[in-house]
């Protein structure tokens, strides 16, 4: 019986051993894994602060974009307004008068 215990002490000390192995190994992969864990917490906030600052300027982009429509259109406005006036009075002096080059 003795023998026995010696035996299973022997065991029982070489679990032991091995399960303090992995319980470092595993308290090392935690300690990367939260170091991960804290990078990904900084990546996340990039990318948040990143959505808003590009959700920002989308507006501002929309907000260019009608302005220049509008001007596009007063200034086409103005084209054809002189267009006309031009041809009034080149018909009055009997000048050719060309035609309009469609805008872009």
């Amino acid at each position: 019986m003795l023998k026995q215990l010696i035996v299973l002490n022997k065991k029982l000390d070489q679990n032991t051993k091995v399960l303090e192995q992995h319980t470092k190994v595993l308290n090392s992969h935690t300690k990367l894994l939260d170091n991960h864990t804290s990078k990904l917490d900084e990546v996340q906030e990039t990318q948040e602060d990143h959505t808003r600052r590009l959700e920002a300027l989308a507006v501002d982009v929309e907000e260019l974009k009608m302005d220049v429509t509008g001007i596009k259109d007063a200034e086409g406005m103005f084209h054809s307004r002189n267009k006309r006036e031009i041809d009034e009075i080149k018909k009055h002096l009997d000048l050719p008068i060309m035609p309009d080059i469609p805008q872009i």
